[in-house]
């Protein structure tokens, strides 16, 4: 990437610290003015905030999408915004959102585990047979045949590429297998993961969708809702690391259950109530108003009392996840989430009623199961339209699944 040909910057001062973003086109070419602002830039300078190693640079032609090249990013502006209209996602959290969809985030482990997880008629479904022919290809060209016993060596054609790659997909060849593949072809796992990534997503989808139609337990149980919730926390449009348990970090007063650190080293807070829960209902006394249920208003007493105890023993929370999970978190201001009952068939004014119950909420955001259904199909939608356009631009293969 020739970073020369972003010529254009603005500085952007934010709580003392001075942010830039760089652009292969003037900016007065959108905004029509002589202006520092864009539609969701306050969003990319958020993430410049937590990330200062960081630099973001914003193009409308170098790239179609997404690029990363050490600790350099180039964001297609158009790709960008489009994807902040769609997604459900607080301003200043979008950026985080939006890299969190690119395939690069996945460790190897994860490609690994994902990759023998699947099936053959997964792969072909989210991939296309084209792309699937390519990886055919690739997986030919590995190793070196001068120096392997020829009775050894795989050959590979219409008649068994399907055995083969189910072989593959059963996770049976060794750590040195999957290494000499990274380091032969590094993109390889990675087009066999984002097939797999989009399969997964649109499965917990309807998984969540059936288990709306029957009984679970609120936290008792395997299969509790607490359990599969937490278990598919990205459903809520944050990425998030692995929970911290409260066991584990031995600190006594009234704390949730799990601590959710985010991607970019905060922590939010989650409190799970039954979706048969009535959300909000009719203030008699007012034509027109609405107040919080019994069942949500008890929900929001418990995470105020969850924050504040936080904000009381923010050091120790912080200092015992160091000791136990070897990882830096900041406790400064989590939010708090109440996932509680469906919204499916609501009027117009009752959806308007909890929009204005939640604004006047302070750290705290009231989500029903049926918002949860329509994120996930969010992610499903946009992880398929940036597979389209993976397979629509060849020439963008490699730096798009990077």
């Amino acid at each position: 990437m020739d970073f020369s040909k972003f010529s254009f910057f603005k500085k952007y001062l934010r709580h003392d610290k001075e942010l830039r973003l760089s652009f292969d086109f003037d900016l007065i070419e959108i905004t029509g003015r002589n202006s520092k602002t864009f539609d969701d830039y306050q969003s990319l300078l958020h993430f410049l905030e937590n990330n200062p190693e960081k630099r973001i640079f914003i193009t409308r032609t170098e790239v179609a999408d997404f690029f990363e090249e050490d600790n350099n990013i180039v964001i297609n502006i158009t790709s960008y915004q489009e994807f902040c209209k769609k997604i459900g996602q607080s301003g200043k959290n979008r950026t985080q959102a939006y890299l969190a969809q690119r395939i690069k985030h996945y460790s190897e482990d994860d490609r690994k585990r994902i990759i023998a997880d699947s099936t053959e008629e997964e792969i072909i479904k989210n991939i296309g047979q084209e792309k699937l022919e390519a990886i055919i290809e690739k997986i030919k060209s590995i190793g070196s045949p001068e120096i392997i016993e020829k009775d050894k060596i795989i050959i590979i054609n219409d008649n068994n590429k399907k055995q083969i790659i189910e072989q593959i997909l059963e996770g049976g060849y060794s750590k040195d297998f999957w290494d000499l593949i990274s380091s032969k072809d590094p993109e390889l796992t990675d087009s066999l993961s984002a097939g797999r990534v989009q399969a997964y997503r649109r499965k917990v989808v309807d998984d969540l969708k059936d288990r709306l139609t029957k009984d679970f337990s609120e936290t008792s149980g395997d299969d509790s809702w607490q359990r599969w919730i937490y278990a598919h926390n990205w459903l809520f449009g944050t990425n998030y690391q692995k929970p911290i348990e409260k066991q584990k970090i031995n600190i006594t007063g009234v704390m949730p259950d799990y601590l959710f650190p985010t991607l970019d080293g905060f922590v939010d807070i989650l409190e799970i109530k039954l979706p048969s829960f009535e959300v909000i209902e009719e203030d008699v006394g007012h034509i027109g108003s609405w107040v919080w249920s019994g069942k949500t208003n008890y929900a929001i007493g418990q995470v105020v009392n969850y924050l504040s105890e936080i904000d009381r023993l923010k050091l120790e929370i912080e200092k015992q996840i160091e000791v136990k999970y070897h990882k830096k978190v900041s406790m400064l201001k989590p939010r708090a989430f109440i996932l509680i009952g469906k919204n499916d068939g609501w009027d117009i004014s009752k959806k308007e009623g909890l929009r204005k119950l939640n604004h006047v909420l302070h750290g705290v955001e009231v989500l029903t199961y049926s918002d949860l259904v329509k994120r996930g199909e969010i992610y499903v939608e946009l992880s398929a339209d940036n597979y389209e356009k993976i397979d629509q631009n060849p020439e963008r293969d490699e730096r798009s699944i990077q």
